[in-house]
């Protein structure tokens, strides 16, 4: 049996009012050789009819259902336990994909037959904030004038080089470097996977209920290398991300809501994991400490902010270093702000 060119990875949980739009524009694709693997998550809501509907007359879309919820990481390592062909794409099912995607992507895999992973630029909505954005667009109008001006984060970014030659993005220090000062820029929906390397990495880790991907592009990382297109190629949703609340999240069972305490418990979490798995240099290891204090600050205040007495200690945490507690001296209201 000839296996298919890409298998695409769609996981899903009670989203059966918004996952039609994934789903048509992976059968919108101009490059036409795929498998759709639709992981159902233990939905409790009428996805499983419309998922049937859906794919009834598209021998390509396979339904697998998951025996009971595991999260997100654990429905992507069962579409790619399930995936027979060798590129794995990702796609969220509240994201979509542009026509050209898989096009871009095949031609990128066959230029670059050694790429671990194949990431792109996509835009960024959210119903909060207006007009779309592009992740090139955020990183050089809001993370590089802030990387230049800061110091640790300026000792490990290349800032000006990046400016001039977006591909230095996808060099495994500076891609690091990058996701310790708070931006790894691959997402999902925009990520294409060599099924084996991918699994010799180890998947992601089913333990991680957030940031269950930077950890597995990290470990993509030290394993071999990453190849960045300079294209928009998709469309990442990030509307009531921060409070897990929204159309996006109405029908999520309790224990999958997340609040702003919790987001940024996660991202803590994520840099505690950063400093245990990859081997650091002194700048990085500096940058690491910076962030980290920061990320107790950020988790102080919502935490704080929600009445949870665990605000108190990621507070005591953050006063250990002189600059917060200068800063909270001088400007509380300013130390109690948070992005």
């Amino acid at each position: 049996m000839r296996r298919p060119t890409f298998s695409v990875v769609l996981p899903t949980y009670n989203r059966s009012h918004i996952i039609g739009g994934a789903i048509r524009s992976v059968q919108a694709q101009t490059f036409q050789d795929w498998e759709l693997i639709v992981v159902d998550d233990g939905s409790t809501d009428d996805s499983r009819a419309v998922l049937q509907k859906l794919i009834h007359d598209d021998r390509r879309v396979k339904l697998v259902p998951n025996a009971g919820r595991i999260g997100p990481a654990g429905a992507r390592n069962t579409g790619v336990r399930a995936a027979q062909a060798e590129m794995v794409a990702f796609l969220d099912s509240d994201d979509n994909w542009d026509p050209e995607k898989l096009a871009a992507f095949f031609i990128a895999s066959r230029r670059h037959p050694d790429a671990v992973l194949i990431g792109s630029d996509y835009r960024i909505t959210d119903e909060a904030s207006g007009p779309a954005s592009t992740m090139k667009s955020f990183l050089f109008n809001t993370m590089l004038p802030w990387w230049e001006t800061h110091a640790p984060a300026a000792a490990v970014i290349p800032v000006d080089l990046l400016r001039r030659n977006i591909q230095v993005i996808s060099r495994p220090p500076i891609l690091l470097s990058m996701a310790i000062a708070g931006f790894l820029w691959i997402h999902t929906s925009s990520a294409v996977v060599r099924r084996d390397a991918s699994l010799t990495a180890g998947l992601f880790d089913e333990r991680l209920a957030r940031t269950e991907d930077i950890d597995f592009w990290l470990r993509l990382n030290r394993l071999g290398r990453i190849v960045y297109l300079d294209e928009v190629l998709s469309t990442y949703d990030i509307s009531g991300r921060t409070h897990g609340a929204g159309i996006r999240y109405q029908s999520y069972h309790r224990s999958r809501r997340h609040s702003a305490y919790l987001e940024a418990l996660y991202h803590l979490r994520c840099i505690n994991r950063i400093a245990k798995t990859n081997a650091l240099n002194a700048d990085q290891w500096h940058l690491l400490k910076d962030r980290w204090i920061v990320h107790h600050r950020h988790c102080a205040v919502t935490a704080l902010r929600e009445w949870r007495l665990k605000g108190l200690a990621h507070l005591l945490v953050c006063l250990t270093a002189r600059e917060q507690r200068q800063r909270l001296l001088k400007s509380p209201g300013t130390f109690f702000r948070i992005p």
